[in-house]
């Protein structure tokens, strides 16, 4: 018996659409949304943020103060070092940040959250990637969005290289996780690209490749000779980079510190650091804007401390325990272990033991176990128990980090909240004195440079500071003791060579004041305010054509250095130039407009040029500013 001849059905024309359920459209609506909801959150409790100003710690150095962000020249924004490190995509970032903002700090505090924003959105798409659950994305997200250790990096405007980097890392990792899904080389390349960005941010992305394979091992990929070329464009760049952030570090300060630990004393100090992160993402109490080592180079270390190693030894032994039952408690660990490590001060740098900020990305392998946990109980069937902790997290980091961010609003509150966390910092009391010497509160100013000197004997800097109070009290030998002793300290004190210049200046002391200005030049020869000084010195000196270069390259080197204007448009005035003297004048005012002194020297050019009425003008305007001297003139002439 013949089968059934089976017809094929005829095409009807009509093109077959997938059914979606309108469910699950509407899942993915709410999951969204609750994204949304998270960084509604996140940017509520950093909100005091954007009434923070400019911190002289680093903001003055980074932004202020720096020349390369002054003057947007991206030739020397991309081979010359800031601060000890090369970060020219961040260099860059704050320059173009300059040019809308200026010294307005709400633009720069905006900057950062916005950032921050973008990096919690960042963190969720990685975790989805790397998980596919959308629950332990949108916790992992929600924690790292409101977690007050986050606050140092999104609070202070210098640590844009921080949110920078950390955005082209989970980017590049967000590609990378791409790639895996089906090996299309375009996202690798993707990946590649930002990470060579994120590297360009900030030095510590090299963690990155190690992330990477990770992720291979996470996600059941084989680590062989095929997985490991795939990373080989990776760690070459990590290698390249990394070299140039080590010679970086070398030209900075902060080496100078390093104190003489030993091998076993720094274990014992990244052991600590380990633990004590991993302590504070979980329970962020005490958080501090600097952690001080607690002990000096050469003394034993308190006993107490050894057992930071039993601690990480524990910890280390669990996550490869874990190895037997999941992957994900040993993902989790070993992700914060490679970003973290780096910063673990087994070569010591600076005076700190650990730092908020080093956190940021090392916190999202904790996150992710967050997440882990809260599914796990929920599959459970336990959900009241991971609604009920993860609100009690949820608000507890919200509030600690809405009221730790009015901590960075000044270098005042900053470090009066660093020394009562610990009244053994000598920097916190050193920057305090900064503080406290520009509001002209000296005699405070002087009680907390003299506190930071009994804690640290050697501590240059403060020698440095008290000497500038001296000068400001007009005491001179005080005054030329404390910078001796700054120099013998450091023979490379490049601000006290110019701070001594002066005071031998202010005292007829020219020959030895000139010798310390091209000193400090021949240290940093990129720095304005030594050209200035030098100049000013050989305007009083009457060597006008040395003073009118000096000036010249200090403009060149700072476009934004009004005072510079002004001596130059006083050498023009000796000349009897006065055009040339009024558009410097004119220059100086643009720049400061409440630059009284300015004014009066504008309306004396002006009158000497035979414009009374503009002069008229000018000196009543420096008078309205406080400037005593255009009043006699007015009295005089503006009849």
């Amino acid at each position: 018996m013949k089968g059934k001849k089976i017809q094929k059905q005829k095409p009807t024309g009509k093109k077959i659409s997938p059914i979606v359920s309108k469910t699950a459209k509407l899942e993915n609506r709410k999951k969204y949304l609750a994204l949304a909801v998270i960084l509604l959150i996140s940017f509520l409790v950093y909100l005091p943020v954007l009434t923070n100003g400019l911190l002289a710690w680093d903001d003055n150095a980074y932004i202020r103060d720096n020349q390369l962000v002054l003057s947007f020249n991206l030739k020397d924004i991309f081979s010359q070092y800031v601060m000890g490190n090369y970060h020219p995509l961040t260099v860059l970032a704050l320059a173009i940040e300059y040019k809308f903002f200026g010294l307005n700090a709400t633009g720069y505090h905006t900057v950062n959250l916005l950032l921050h924003l973008l990096n919690t959105a960042l963190v969720f798409f990685a975790m989805k990637q790397l998980s596919e659950k959308y629950q332990l994305a949108l916790v992992a997200a929600l924690l790292f969005g409101v977690h007050p250790i986050h606050v140092e990096s999104v609070a202070w405007a210098a640590e844009l290289k921080d949110l920078l980097y950390t955005s082209f890392f989970l980017t590049s990792w967000i590609f990378y996780m791409k790639y895996l899904k089906g090996f299309q080389k375009k996202y690798i390349f993707i990946a590649l690209l930002l990470f060579l960005l994120s590297l360009l941010s900030k030095a510590m992305a090299v963690s990155l490749p190690l992330v990477l394979i990770l992720t291979d091992y996470f996600k059941g990929r084989k680590i062989n000779a095929k997985s490991i070329l795939d990373k080989l464009p990776f760690f070459l760049l990590a290698i390249i980079l990394g070299a140039v952030a080590v010679m970086a570090q070398k030209t900075s300060i902060a080496v100078e510190d390093i104190a003489n630990f030993t091998l076993l004393q720094r274990i014992i100090f990244a052991c600590y650091g380990f633990i004590s992160y991993l302590y504070k993402i979980i329970i962020p109490l005490n958080l501090s804007a600097f952690y001080s080592y607690p002990i000096k180079g050469g003394d034993s270390i308190p006993a107490q401390y050894y057992v930071y190693l039993l601690l990480f030894l524990a910890v280390a032994s669990f996550a490869f325990y874990s190895l037997r039952f999941s992957k994900k408690i040993f993902f989790g660990i070993g992700f914060f272990a490679v970003t973290v490590f780096l910063v673990l001060q087994l070569l010591p740098v600076g005076t700190a033991i650990m730092a908020d900020r080093y956190s940021y990305i090392p916190s999202i392998g904790i996150f992710f176990l967050f997440g882990e946990g809260f599914t796990l109980l929920w599959n459970m069937k336990m959900k009241v128990v991971p609604i009920f902790l993860l609100s009690a997290f949820t608000i507890f980091f919200s509030i600690k980090t809405f009221e730790k961010s009015k901590i960075w609003y000044s270098d005042l509150t900053l470090w009066n909240d660093a020394i009562n966390q610990d009244p053994t910092i000598s920097v916190a009391y050193n920057n305090r004195g900064n503080f406290l010497m520009d509001e002209k509160k000296y005699d405070q100013a002087l009680l907390d440079f003299n506190k930071a000197i009994e804690l640290k004997e050697n501590y240059y800097q403060a020698y440095g500071n008290r000497g500038l109070i001296y000068m400001n009290q007009n005491k001179f030998k005080q005054a030329l003791d404390d910078y001796n002793k700054a120099i013998s300290l450091n023979q490379n004190f490049t601000d006290v060579y110019i701070n001594r210049g002066s005071l031998f200046r202010d005292n007829s002391r020219h020959e030895e004041a000139l010798r310390d200005y091209n000193k400090a030049i021949e240290l940093k020869p990129q720095l304005p305010i030594a050209y200035f000084n030098r100049g000013t010195l050989f305007m009083n000196e009457k060597r006008k054509e040395e003073a009118l270069s000096d000036f010249n390259k200090a403009i060149e080197l700072n476009p934004g250095y009004y005072q510079a204007y002004h001596n130059r448009g006083n050498i023009f005035t000796d000349e009897k130039k006065y055009d040339e003297a009024i558009k410097n004048y004119s220059k100086a005012i643009e720049l400061k407009a409440d630059y009284s002194i300015s004014y009066y020297s504008r309306g004396l050019a002006a009158y000497n040029s035979g414009k009374k009425e503009a002069a008229c003008i000018d000196m009543k305007q420096a008078e309205n500013l406080g400037y005593r001297p255009a009043s006699d003139f007015i009295k005089q002439i503006c009849r």
